[in-house]
């Protein structure tokens, strides 16, 4: 599970403010130091959108997310 302290370390390994990432999430920083101290959590598209901007690869999650998909579909 992503916490807090893994959504600060990905932003400050991408060279990011907190201002910064809550203009690029269209939110405030305050919302981001929550996020970051554990209050509260980002929405998922929220969550996706962090991660493309500090250039996690999320391509292996969803590819497996996908293959459940498919899965789930010849099954029935």
């Amino acid at each position: 599970m992503i916490n807090g302290d893994d959504l600060k370390a990905m932003r400050k390994q991408a060279g990011i403010t907190q201002a910064q990432m809550a203009e690029k999430l269209s939110c405030d920083r305050k919302t981001i130091s929550n996020y970051e101290f554990g209050v509260g959590e980002p929405k998922m598209g929220q969550l996706f959108k962090w991660l493309m901007i500090c250039k996690v690869d999320v391509k292996p999650l969803l590819k497996q997310i996908d293959n459940i998909r498919d899965k789930l579909e010849l099954d029935e």
